[in-house]
């Protein structure tokens, strides 16, 4: 499309704008008063009508209504009449039968009757506030409707004809643009072709010459720019060289070959920039190689461990296994694929029963240990015999390092230790023991001469037979307990976790003690809450190889006094916020500051050479951190406090709780 006939079109579509707003407009007043007025005159009918035949319809003078009806329907403009009665009764009516013969119904504007052209108007005949009835009047809109139309006519005649005149003037100035723009036209393509000195003629003062001026200045001004990338692209043409140079020298680099030596780093251009930059990645690069020979060292290393060790990522899976790991779970590893993660492999080793202690319900073992504080030892046990210490830690950037040693060995010395700790405890009790056993055999040998005697005399007393056999009964299951306490603290530890009762253990073992210590002058006190549950997880008789080498040091510590005899105090409170807590207090002197720090640390004592190894609390202190708890030592009163407190088991025992021990 030419530029003159846009022109044309542009000033036609500017004046066809225009004129239908003018239309508009013109329509919407003439419209909008003329329907206003018509719809106000049939009001006002309406209301003259009402006044007309007020007194008929009070009267009921249908001949009054019939005649005022005919009267009024002499205006061209009603379409129909009715008059009803305040129930509705039709009193008279007149008009267009087909109007008449349409239901009532009110229009609200004029825009309503356009339907059916009428006006349908209704008004109340009330007088001094009681209404007679309802008048019901047809205006037609018809005539109001042709003027519209009318008017609608004229108003497009005369846009065509101004459209017309608009279309003769814009060809005639568009004859005139078109001839200043054709040499515009001209240069624009002298351009594109390449000539860039090519110059347009500019006429007269207006727009167009001020586009061609511009249009001048812009060759020339794109002919100096030509030369000057001209000269930019033989300096990038150059520096392109020089660039090739250095990424060939990069890639040797990335290649890791020896002797790179990169040129053109003293200049001050990109070019140098990349040249330093080059520099800084082949340092990076040795740095890298570098960093890969100590990651291989580290790794052989690794493998030369015999502790097992796994890393696995942030995201889970598994960087890196050992030697040890790999030999070690073979099985399981055979199973899983290359990227598992640790919740694999324990799902794995749970599936090929690896770990006794997952029990049956292996998913909450499973959460269990992936919940591990990092950085806590734990023990596991590993089919079928092993036991292995197991520790995650957190490495930030790395994962997670899991890490296993197998304490078999470890443990199985330290059962070793700790059985022959308990027959020596046995032996050095075994003075105690035999007093106390002597008592129930001293009973029972009066009982059986008396009983003799009264046979050689002939004195047959049924009755004092029956008391002194019981007597000898009671003696016996005296005897029986200390035995059998004897007998269970000296059996071999079996290296399973159960639950047992505290205040069991604590009977059973200070009614072991107390005969021994009693011998030295030393008494011992039992202290047991009434009520309460002391269930906690462990190995019980470990457990009361504690308690007995607490007694045994309490009574070292009160026989090294001056003065003989003590106390050794024993109290336990259950179901603390703590959890279950143990006191053995003694009368013993206490326990210097100094070495306070040092009491649990192993072969540290405080006895002359000959009378300790300092293996005891050392025992002790793994003991009770094996169970979930903690042992503390301090001063107090006249001697040493020591404090064990275990966490209580959610295992319900037996009601088989012996009686609380009097001193």
């Amino acid at each position: 499309m030419s530029f003159r006939l846009k022109t044309i079109l542009g000033i036609a579509m500017i004046e066809l704008t225009v004129m239908a707003l003018l239309i508009a407009i013109n329509q919407f007043a003439l419209g909008g008063s003329a329907t206003a007025q018509l719809y106000q005159r049939a009001e006002s009918t309406a209301r003259v009508f009402s006044n007309a035949v007020s007194d008929a319809v009070i009267a009921t003078d249908l001949a009054t209504l019939d005649a005022t009806i005919e009267t009024a329907l002499g205006s061209e403009e009603l379409t129909y009449l009715r008059v009803r009665s305040p129930d509705g009764i039709v009193l008279s009516e007149g008009g267009a039968a087909d109007a008449l013969a349409v239901p009532f119904q009110r229009d609200a504007s004029f825009d309503t009757a356009r339907t059916d052209h009428v006006i349908d108007i209704d008004l109340a005949i009330t007088v001094e506030g009681t209404t007679f009835g309802v008048i019901e009047l047809g205006l037609s809109t018809l005539a109001v409707e042709e003027e519209i139309a009318a008017a609608l006519r004229w108003n497009v005649i005369v846009a065509m004809i101004g459209m017309s005149l608009v279309a003769v003037f814009g060809y005639g100035l568009g004859s005139i643009l078109t001839h200043q723009l054709s040499g515009l036209r001209q240069g624009a393509r002298e351009i594109a072709t390449g000539n860039l000195e090519c110059q347009i003629r500019v006429r007269g003062g207006d727009e167009l010459a001020d586009t061609a001026l511009c249009f001048n200045e812009m060759a020339r001004t794109l002919s100096q720019d030509r030369a000057v990338l001209q000269s930019q692209r033989n300096t990038l043409l150059a520096k392109k060289e020089r660039v090739g140079v250095i990424v060939d020298c990069m890639r040797q680099i990335s290649k890791n070959e020896d002797g790179v030596t990169v040129p053109d780093t003293d200049r001050s251009d990109e070019i140098g920039d990349m040249a330093r930059a080059t520099v800084v990645f082949q340092n990076a690069m040795q740095a890298v190689e570098q960093a890969r020979h100590e990651q291989q060292r580290l790794i052989s290393a690794f493998d030369q461990l015999d502790e097992q060790v796994a890393i696995f990522g942030t995201t889970g899976e598994v960087l890196f296994l050992n030697r040890a790991f790999r030999a070690f779970n073979q099985p399981i590893l055979e199973t899983l694929p290359e990227d598992f993660t640790l919740e694999l492999f324990l799902q794995a080793g749970c599936a090929a029963d690896a770990f006794p202690d997952a029990g049956t319900n292996q998913a909450v073992w499973i959460k269990d240990q992936l919940a591990r504080e990092h950085g806590t030892p734990q023990e596991i046990k590993r089919a079928p015999d092993r036991i292995l210490l197991t520790v995650q830690t957190d490495v930030d950037g790395v994962g997670v390092v899991w890490s296993a040693q197998d304490v078999t060995e470890l443990r199985h010395n330290e059962h070793q230790l700790i059985q022959a700790s308990k027959m020596a405890t046995l032996g050095e009790m075994a003075t105690g023991i035999a007093h106390e056993l002597n008592q129930p055999l001293g009973v029972i040998r009066m009982a059986a001469s008396n009983c003799v005697k009264r046979i050689e005399k002939d004195k047959f007393d049924a009755e004092y037979f029956k008391a002194k056999l019981l007597r000898m009964g009671e003696q016996t299951e005296r005897a029986s307990q200390i035995i059998n306490h004897m007998r269970v603290f000296g059996r071999k530890a079996e290296g399973t976790m159960e639950p047992f009762d505290l205040r069991a253990s604590l009977t059973e073992m200070v009614t072991l003690a107390r005969a021994q210590l009693q011998t030295l002058d030393v008494s011992l006190k039992l202290s047991l809450p009434e009520a309460g549950d002391g269930t906690v997880m462990g190995e019980k008789v470990i457990f009361e190889q504690v308690l007995l080498n607490l007694f045994s040091n309490a009574r070292d510590a009160i026989d090294a006094q001056e003065g003989r005899g003590g106390t050794v105090q024993v109290e336990a409170k259950f179901d603390t916020p703590d959890g279950h807590v143990l006191r053995i207090m003694d009368s013993g002197g206490g326990i210097p500051d100094s070495v306070l720090d040092k009491l649990f640390e192993p072969f540290f004592t405080t006895k002359e050479p000959g009378k300790g190894t300092g293996l005891g609390l050392s025992i002790s202190f793994g003991t009770i951190r094996d169970m979930g708890g903690l042992i503390t030592a301090h001063n107090a009163g006249e001697g040493a406090c020591f404090t064990i407190t275990l966490p209580a088991a959610q295992v319900a025992l037996g009601d088989e709780t012996p009686a609380i021990a009097a001193e």
